[in-house]
């Protein structure tokens, strides 16, 4: 079953939209007629070129996922304050600490490394 919408789009942008579903087991009525497929396992070529289509919806679904996710919450090693990552530089490698003023790079400060998640 389908767990989400598709939206398939050839890599080599063929225009003409026909995608074959490999891998798929495929469902059908007594007469043989086309019920559903098992989209979950399916993968989908181009009908023209055989390129492995893109799902740019599921690509659309992860970034939501990933972007959505719990923000990164920085710990001091030194005194264990706890701080978000800097707006102005959310590049930034090195940080100080506001209380402290400890300095410690955006690694050592990632709270999967002091028993978070």
């Amino acid at each position: 079953m389908v767990t989400g919408r598709l939206d398939l789009q050839c890599p080599n942008g063929c225009p003409d939209g026909l995608f074959e579903a490999l891998n798929a087991p495929m469902i059908v009525d007594r007469s043989g007629r086309y019920v559903r497929h098992g989209a979950v396992a399916a993968t989908y070529v181009c009908v023209a070129c055989q390129g492995v289509a893109v799902d740019v919806a599921a690509a659309a679904r992860e970034m939501r996922r990933v972007t959505s996710s719990e923000s990164a919450v920085l710990r001091c090693p030194v005194c264990g304050l706890e701080m978000l990552p800097p707006e102005d530089e959310p590049f930034a490698t090195e940080l100080e600490c506001p209380t402290c003023a400890a300095r410690f790079s955006v690694d050592e400060a990632m709270r999967r490394l002091h028993g978070g998640r």
